[in-house]
């Protein structure tokens, strides 16, 4: 009996919290940081994103063209932006992983406006999109896969989570992996402490999600402080560079385990001029991944038109500082399509032509 009442007790907060309370997202209660809400909803407030338990957000699944600050949004059953259902690999395919952030999501790529939303290019599209059309162009009959693993606001703590979560499942043949901007992003705690991977704290948050009244507690327990004192406290980078650099060993390690080659790729960016200080961290981060990855024989790119090294004449390339547009991800493309066919990374495909996509 005292088992049923403390239930029983239980539900009827529960209830009472759903009934006089407005419903709480498990991505607003997880995620106070200011900088990140931001980014979730754009100026006609709509948001493509929702909680996860283990990577904190994701892409809602099974969106279909919807506008999200002017980047049309269509993903699969698995939240990912791609245009066909991904599982287990079919027998033959060839599978490429483009692991990353807003910049392999391919934010405003193509740029749609508000107002006149079928107005962009059909050939205007992400790096990963333009990967795949290119090798299954060249290679008819066979299938090529080349899927994003990638949602904006993510940082390469969180990349190694869900590789750690989903790389055996997908059985990829080759891992890309790009990260930067968000790692050097500064925050009251660090991701590592932020985001605790570890099961006991991934359970308790998919606990956490099921119920209003655990959400608002955790929301009240966990409520930010004012904008002038979180400023004050943001004082950790999302990922360190020693991090970065560990968090991309344990991705290539990872990807080796399960019979898959990696390929890392140096963070891009603009300019040295707009914002100085993000353009130091960029360069150290960037600086201390090539020279580990080449100290491990790890395949690593830098295209230098998409580096501060590129600057001014990269202007045409970029939407702003952090990411490339459409001709940037031609760029992209085209640098990785050419690195990987040297790498001897494209198994017996063959390769495409340097152009073959629009």
């Amino acid at each position: 009996m005292p088992y049923v009442l403390f239930l029983a007790l239980l539900g009827g907060i529960e209830l009472g919290v759903r009934v006089t309370r407005p419903h709480l997202s498990s991505l607003d209660a997880f995620v106070a940081a200011p900088e990140q809400q931001a980014q979730f909803v754009d100026r006609n407030r709509v948001r493509v994103f929702e909680g996860d338990a283990r990577l904190f957000w994701r892409l809602q699944a099974n969106l279909r063209d919807v506008l999200w600050d002017m980047t049309r949004v269509t993903t699969n059953a698995r939240g990912l932006r791609y245009d066909r259902p991904v599982g287990t690999k079919p027998a033959g395919t060839f599978r490429i992983l483009c692991v990353g952030d807003s910049v392999t999501f391919g934010f405003r790529v193509p740029l749609v406006f508000a107002n006149r939303p079928e107005e962009h290019h059909p050939e205007w599209l992400p790096y990963p999109a333009r990967l795949e059309k290119a090798l299954q162009a060249a290679n008819p009959g066979r299938a090529v896969e080349v899927i994003p693993l990638a949602v904006p606001g993510y940082s390469s703590h969180q990349g190694l989570a869900w590789l750690r979560r989903d790389l055996a499942e997908l059985q990829p043949d080759v891992v890309t992996l790009l990260f930067g901007w968000n790692d050097i992003g500064f925050r009251p705690l660090p991701d590592r402490q932020a985001m605790k991977t570890d099961a006991l704290s991934v359970a308790s948050r998919a606990m956490l999600a099921r119920s209003q009244a655990l959400l608002h507690l955790w929301r009240w327990a966990h409520r930010a402080p004012d904008r002038r004192a979180l400023a004050l406290r943001a004082q950790f980078l999302r990922v360190s560079r020693e991090e970065f650099v560990e968090n991309h060993r344990a991705m290539v390690e990872l990807a080796r385990r399960h019979g898959a080659r990696a390929v890392v790729v140096g963070p891009v960016y603009r300019d040295r001029v707009e914002y100085p200080s993000e353009a130091v961290f960029i360069a150290s981060h960037r600086a201390a991944l090539r020279a580990a990855m080449q100290a491990d024989g790890v395949p690593y790119l830098e295209v230098p038109e998409l580096t501060e090294d590129g600057y001014p004449g990269n202007l045409p390339l970029f939407l702003e500082h952090i990411h490339p547009n459409h001709k940037g991800h031609r760029v992209l493309e085209e640098s990785l399509l050419a690195y990987l066919a040297s790498q001897g990374l494209l198994g017996d495909l063959k390769t495409p032509a340097a152009g073959a996509v629009p």
